[in-house]
Parts: structure tokens; C-alpha cells; sequence
């Protein structure tokens, strides 16, 4: 019951590591505030988990992030975690980008996770603790093909939740989870389109992979629950990177 009484806010909630974390957080005696771009996606996923809510909002427009907040103020009480995990994937040629496409990307991702930070950190030094995670790739890590705009999002996160860390401290930590390939709503189309089927696209992403397969949304949300939980006390401003060894080769 690492999370009792506890109070988490998560953007991309109703999806992929977002939902699996708040499950888990629920699991051990906490509550949380389901925030997702989708409404009726986010309100179901809050509906099966005892005492959350589902919250509608676009990361990346300011007034919508702190409406989100506020509202888990007024509802739940208050906020004692935070995961900024809204996010899309895009691949292609840096040549088939434009301006807009690739201020869209950095607005959800750096912007999202920035807007996240800004509102809810107030709320956590007020109650004098609180802790913040956010999630990179382990394309912030190695250069992967088609994925240039992508990739730099994901290092602009990594470089924020340092520098935030610092800020935030000592009342609040912020560390940050870079998932390798991870079976979830954003890359089950892709896993799909390559291998025909979901288990073959699967197989297809995991076979250079050290142990030989994609994670799930549950193994990464352990991770995420990890640097929630006081059992990450002494953790601040780290990067904790899951991913299956692909990054050791």
C-alpha cells in the first residue's frame, strides 16, 4: 500500500502506461485523476478504478492543463503525483516535415510535459512532498531511423526533468522513465502494420531486443510507480530507462 491516501494526476491516462499506472496506484490504496485528450475514453478507464476521476484535456493548450488541475483540486482533494505520459509518434523523412507538424509534436510532448510541471507542482510543494514522473523514449537515447523530431522531443523531456529537478527540490522529486518498445494504443498500430498481426508485429519489434521481446504497459507502470513511491526517496532529476537492453548493444 505504497500509494494510500495518495493523490496521482495523468495525462494520456486513459491509454497505454498512463492507465496501467493509475491501476497500480489504485491497487495500492491511492487515487487518481484520469486526464486524456478523449473524454468518454478517460471517464471509462476512471469508472473502473474505485474513487478517480476522468478529465478531458489537449496537453498542449495551457488554459486546458490548469482547468484539468483545478479540477482534481476541487474533486480528489488535492495532488500528491504526477505523470506527464501524453504523447503521439510520428515517423518519417525530417524532409516530409514542415514547421507546423513539427511544432505540434514538440507542443504535445515538451510543451505537454512543461504544462504538466508548471501547474501541478505548486499544488505538491503546498502539501510540502510530491512527486513527479516523466517519460522520455530510448529514442532520447540512440538515433533511430525516421524518427528524428520524435527523438528530439523525447531528449528535450530528459533535459527538462533535470533541470525541473533542481527546481523542484527538495519537497518535490522529478525523475524520468525512457520505455523501450512498449506494446501499448500508440504502437499497436505499427506493430500491427508491420508484422500483419498484433502478435507477429510484436515478435518482428522484439527480436533484437537482449531479451527477445516488447514490454507490456504493466512492466513500465512498475517503474513509473517505483520513482512515485517513497521507495525512490533518495532519486532526483534520474533518467530510469526500461527497455529491455536494447540500448546496451
Amino acid at each position: 500500500m505504497r500509494f494510500e491516501n495518495k493523490i496521482l494526476f495523468v495525462t494520456g491516462g486513459a491509454s497505454g502506461i498512463g492507465r496501467a499506472t493509475a491501476a497500480r496506484v489504485v491497487a495500492e490504496g491511492g487515487v487518481a485523476a484520469i486526464v486524456d485528450l478523449d473524454l468518454a475514453k478517460a471517464q471509462a478507464v476512471a469508472a473502473e478504478l474505485p474513487g478517480c476521476i476522468g478529465l478531458s484535456a489537449n496537453v498542449a493548450d495551457e488554459a486546458q492543463v490548469k482547468a484539468a488541475v483545478d479540477a482534481t483540486v476541487a474533486k480528489l482533494g488535492g495532488i500528491d503525483l504526477v505523470l506527464a505520459c501524453a504523447g503521439h509518434a510520428e515517423f518519417d523523412l525530417i524532409s516530409e516535415w514542415d514547421s507546423a507538424r513539427f511544432n505540434r509534436l514538440m507542443e504535445v510532448h515538451v510543451g505537454g510535459t512543461f504544462l504538466t510541471a508548471k501547474y501541478t507542482n505548486p499544488i505538491m510543494q503546498s502539501r510540502g512532498a510530491g512527486s513527479l514522473v516523466t517519460i522520455a523514449s530510448t529514442a532520447s537515447i540512440v538515433a533511430q531511423r525516421l524518427n528524428v523530431p520524435y527523438g528530439a522531443a523525447k531528449a528535450a523531456i530528459t533535459g527538462f526533468t533535470r533541470q525541473f529537478a533542481l527546481e523542484a527540490a527538495p519537497a518535490v522529486r522529478v525523475n524520468c522513465v525512457a520505455p523501450g518498445r512498449t506494446l501499448t494504443g500508440m504502437t499497436e498500430p505499427l506493430m500491427l502494420a508491420r508484422g500483419g498481426t498484433l502478435e507477429k508485429g510484436a515478435e518482428m519489434f522484439g527480436a533484437n531486443i537482449p531479451l527477445k521481446r516488447v514490454a507490456q504497459a504493466e512492466e513500465l507502470a512498475a517503474a513509473v510507480c517505483f520513482l512515485l513511491s517513497d521507495d525512490a526517496s533518495f532519486m532526483t532529476g534520474a533518467t530510469l530507462v526500461v527497455d529491455g537492453g536494447e540500448t546496451i548493444q
